[in-house]
């Protein structure tokens, strides 16, 4: 609950709570029966056992509502202190993650990028000394088939 909306809450039940006197309870009771009561009646005492009844009820939902009110703002407190709590746990969590896969990582591909490019260098290598060779072996063999020309000519 917010703030804005627990101060309505109390606003709303100050505002509500008025107790009625005895002039507005022998009104209220003439508009609603016609008749008419004096302050000394008897039945009149109804209205002073219902304003003591009230005065102990508004006190003890007062202290309700303060017993609840502190209640809520422990278990909240408790909640946030947790949350935090495992926040924190997943934050250094991931980061020791980041920097062993970071470390590990970059070293791994770092090493097989340098294997890589010495293994490209051998194929490369190895790929001209055969190309020299075939050339070899070519130039060879077209001699060979223009000397076996020049001799059955």
């Amino acid at each position: 609950m917010s703030a804005a909306a627990a101060q309505k809450v109390d606003a709303v039940s100050v505002e509500q709570w008025k107790q009625m006197t005895l002039d507005e309870a022998i009104e209220a009771a003439h508009r609603e029966t016609g008749i008419s009561f004096q302050k000394d009646d008897p039945v009149m005492a109804v209205v002073a056992i219902l304003n003591a009844f009230g005065d102990r009820l508004k006190s003890l939902l007062e202290d309700e509502r303060k017993r609840v009110s502190l209640q809520f703002q422990n278990d909240v407190s408790g909640v946030n202190e947790a949350i935090d709590h495992k926040v924190d746990d997943i934050a250094s969590t991931m980061q020791k993650v980041a920097q062993n896969l970071g470390n590990d990582n970059i070293q791994t591909v770092v090493s097989a990028v340098a294997q890589h490019a010495v293994e490209s260098d051998k194929i490369t290598r190895t790929i001209r000394k055969a190309f020299y060779g075939f050339s070899a072996l070519a130039f060879t063999n077209w001699m060979a088939v223009a000397a076996f020309y020049l001799i059955l000519k």
